[in-house]
């Protein structure tokens, strides 16, 4: 009983859906009917399955109609797109039929014509759309409130009707409005249309004459898909104040008329691809000089675009507070003319290709905040006018090629100073022992300046420094303990002179560290246990020191540590296991110390390891199967130089990432798996460095398959049998080093094998071997083989032949030399109308060349006076 039940609801479903598809297929028909279709554009509208014809989709499971497109296509005219108007399908006004399809979400019948008729108001009952087009479509009169019934609508184009407004308070109820066209709002001031992927064609193309544009006043379009030159629309914006087209694929030159929008304040062109501007930044203000803010910033503007120093000036008065050049390829000094911008304070020119001395008329900027000049080609000394910037709070002049002293004459009037950047120069910093600073500072960097052999007092007065880099500037001495009274994220010390012990508690105070460098000096003794208290810790360098004794094994879960190098001191004992707690570590550096025991089990918990370097140590046991099952995310694995024994585990086969692997000098046998040819990393990325050292007994045959290997190292194993031949085809290969092994036989040749660098060196130590790059050759190679009697005899004639041929040519030019030189030495009448004829010669040349080159000269006068 039950199933008949369910039979007969199924039917009844099934005739429900039957006649609601009918229904659509009905409503479709009559909309056919409605319009006059002069190409035949639905003449295929027929047949029972509604859901295959032309412009029509529906829903796979329900099988409703869902998508409705009866726009004509776009042919490409004149440098524009424009509808197909042999395809427009016209009518008197859109029929009522569309309201049958309920589950309609994507309705477009741009292009078409509805002869001045009014946008009908029962579209605002098609609850389910989320895409509605009706631009271009010859709709006239009010646009109906109703509209703002459709709270699902993403997409709304009613552009370039003939339609009025008379309020957009409807507008307000789109909830899900993503992008709205409208092209005649008389009141409409701004237009923010910001990460919508409007493409450059759904703008109006050419120049068209709009009451609506002209009134606009703010046009934000930023994080859109425009691509090609500046869109020509905006030539009657001529109310435009504020103009964003940030974040798009804008490219070409900037042009000139851009600028002739007088009213123009805001410009932000930012984050383009413009390689040019047409006549230059100082024209673009001249042209605009009630500009308070230009952002033309990560683009690609290259040479000398920021104008001469001898342009003439078309503002009085210069109102740009903020100008954005930096992440470009500018060139060229920067010019004086800066120092006219008196209510600049914003000014960033940082990652360019400027040259030359920094300006001093930048002293002359009253205002200027932030000064930021870094990471260009600058040289010379800074110029002590800077000094007069009392309103200055970033200065960043750092990498760039500056010289000189710096002393605390350029400080003179900074007391709003926050940010001090000078670093990765070549400036000495000399400065009075007693001299307070007028400033208190958030940021120093002062790295590669030679400020001496001690620590400077004044940087004890600023305790508000946050971010503090002193590397590379020859300080010695001992460690500060000052440093303790500071809230520092970020400590660089790197690359001097500093020794004695790290302060035992010194980092106990220290609660906001996030970055310590301490590398490169010449500190000694233990390494605090302080050190795992700072759990906001994310990079810890101590590499290149002289410490020693016992890693702390005191690492919590919740430290934040990413970077460890301990890399190149005197380290001693086990690996802590407390490292494997850390969570976030990704790079682990403790190669080239004295470090003993087996890898901690622990290890196999970091999970999102990318480097493991303990190479250059005294560490034992197996190889863990558990790093090639553990640590799938590993790039970088560095065993070398250890006391590592057994077989080479297959389960490292499984890091799949890996690019670099050195199991070089260890007590490893066995052979190497044959899994070893799935390391694609280390085959498929030419510019990544790869490192393939591991012992075996012999090398494998299908080696040449990883065919971007670069660099290869089996020396100092156990390794016999012949180099094969399939290594000569690794084309990428730089490095080769299979020395001290018991290999044999004749090294192959080919390919990058013959220009490796010292290549006897790189079969040293194998006696075996023989063949070329090595002296030792090969049997077979001293016995030269003797050629066949008839070939000497061959080689006989020929020498016999080729003497007679040299010996007739030379006669030959002998005879007919001396036969004319003769004639003319002896008859003098000959030997005069020789010369005459040579010099009559010589004068016509002369004189053909003095004619043709007057004739170009007329030419060239002829088309310039034309110009």
């Amino acid at each position: 009983m039950n199933k008949i039940l369910k039979a007969r609801l199924v039917l009844v479903i099934l005739l429900f859906i039957e006649g609601a598809q009918l229904c659509e297929r009905w409503a479709l028909l009559k909309l056919k009917r409605s319009f006059k279709d002069p190409a035949n554009r639905l003449a295929y509208w027929s047949g029972k399955d509604c859901c295959h014809w032309e412009g029509v989709r529906c829903n796979e499971k329900t099988g409703h109609v869902v998508h409705l497109n009866l726009s004509p296509s776009l042919v490409y005219k004149g440098g524009d797109y424009w509808f197909n108007n042999f395809e427009l399908l016209s009518s008197p006004e859109l029929n009522s039929c569309l309201l049958e399809l309920k589950h309609l979400e994507h309705l477009d019948l741009s292009g078409n014509d509805f002869n001045g008729s009014q946008i009908p108001s029962f579209l605002g009952y098609m609850k389910h759309l989320r895409y509605l087009n009706l631009s271009f479509a010859g709709f006239s009169g009010i646009i109906p409130p109703q509209l703002g019934n459709l709270s699902s609508l993403q997409i709304l184009d009613l552009g370039y009707q003939r339609e009025t407004v008379d309020n957009l308070n409807w507008v307000s109820s789109l909830s899900s409005l993503q992008y709205l066209g409208l092209s005649t709002i008389p009141s409409l001031l701004q237009i923010q249309l910001v990460n919508c992927s409007i493409n450059s064609i759904h703008l109006p193309q050419g120049y068209k004459n709009s009451t609506f544009l002209s009134k606009v006043q703010l046009l934000d379009l930023r994080g859109n898909m425009l691509s090609g030159p500046i869109p020509n629309i905006l030539h009657n914006m001529t109310s435009l104040r504020e103009l964003y087209l940030s974040s798009n694929d804008l490219n070409s030159t900037i042009p000139l008329w851009l600028n002739h929008h007088k009213s123009l304040v805001h410009l932000d062109l930012s984050s383009n691809h413009f390689d040019n501007i047409e006549g230059g930044v100082l024209s673009m203000l001249n042209n605009a000089c009630s500009l308070k803010s230009l952002d033309l910033s990560f683009n690609a503007l290259r040479g000398e675009v920021l104008g001469s120093n001898h342009t003439s000036s078309g503002c009085i008065v210069y109102y740009l507070e903020s100008l954005r050049l930096m992440n470009n390829e500018i060139g060229g000094n920067i010019p004086s003319w800066f120092g006219r911008l008196k209510s600049l304070k914003y000014l960033y020119l940082y990652s360019n290709s400027l040259y030359g001395p920094i300006p001093s008329s930048l002293g002359q900027l009253p205002i200027l905040g932030e000064l930021d000049l870094s990471n260009n080609l600058l040289n010379g000394t800074i110029p002590q006018s800077l000094g007069k910037l009392s309103s200055l709070e970033v200065l960043d002049l750092s990498s760039n090629s500056l010289v000189g002293i710096f002393s605390e004459l350029h400080f003179a009037n900074l007391s709003r100073l926050k940010q001090f950047n000078i670093g990765s120069n070549h400036l000495s910093c000399k400065v009075k022992s007693d001299w307070i600073p007028p400033f208190r500072l958030r940021v120093i960097n002062m790295s590669s300046c030679n400020i001496g052999s001690q620590f400077p007092r004044w940087l004890q007065t600023q305790t508000e420094v946050s971010l503090l880099d002193l590397s590379n500037s020859n300080i010695s001495g001992s460690f500060p303990t000052w440093l303790q009274g500071m809230s520092l994220y970020y400590l660089d010390l790197s690359m001097n002179s500093i020794g004695g012990q790290i302060p035992t508690n010194i980092f106990h105070r220290m609660h906001v560290l996030e970055i310590l460098r301490l590398s490169s000096n010449l500190l000694n003794g233990s390494i605090p246990n302080s050190l795992c208290k700072v759990e906001g810790l994310q990079a810890l360098d101590l590499s290149k020191n002289q410490l020693y004794g016992e890693i702390p094994d005191c690492w919590p879960k919740t430290i934040w540590l990413v970077v460890i190098n301990l890399s190149f001191n005197k380290l001693s004992g086990h690996i802590p296991s407390s490292f494997g707690r850390i969570n976030d570590l990704r790079w682990l550096h403790l190669n080239e110390n004295g470090l003993s025991g087996e890898l901690p089990l622990t290890l196999q918990n970091s999970t999102g390891l990318r480097l493991l370097d303990v190479g250059e140590n005294k560490i034992t046991g197996n190889i863990p199967t558990w790093i090639g099952e553990k640590l799938l995310a590993l790039q970088i694995l560095r065993l070398r130089n250890n006391m590592f024994s057994g077989s080479i585990p297959s389960q490292l086969c499984k890091l799949s990432v890996l690019q670099i692997m050195d199991l070089a000098e260890n007590n490893l046998t066995g052979g190497i798996p044959s899994c070893f040819r799935n390391l694609t990393s280390m085959t498929a990325e030419k510019d990544v460095f790869r490192k393939y050292s591991v012992p075996s007994d012999d090398i494998p045959n299908n080696i040449g398959k990883m065919k971007f290997l670069e660099s290869l190292d089996l020396s100092n194993n156990h390794l016999f049998g012949t180099i094969p031949k399939s290594l000569a085809e690794l084309s990428y290969l730089s490095y080769l080093n299979l020395s001290n092994n018991n290999l044999s036989g004749r090294i192959p040749t080919g390919n990058q094998l013959q220009v490796i660098e010292d290549p006897p060196s790189s079969y040293a130590g194998n006696v075996l071997l023989c063949g070329t790059p090595l002296e030792k050759q090969c049997p077979g190679d001293d016995e030269p083989d003797q050629p066949p009697m008839s070939i000497i005899h061959g080689e006989d004639e020929d020498k016999s032949e080729r003497f007679w041929f040299y010996f007739v040519v030379v006669l030959g030019y002998g005879t007919g030399f001396w036969a004319v030189i003769g004639i003319l030495i002896l008859k003098k009448n000959w030997r005069v109308a020789y010369f005459r004829f040579a010099d009559n010669t010589k004068e016509w040349i002369l004189m053909m060349i003095a004619v043709e080159v007057e004739r170009l000269k007329k030419k060239i006068r002829r088309t310039n006076s034309s110009e």
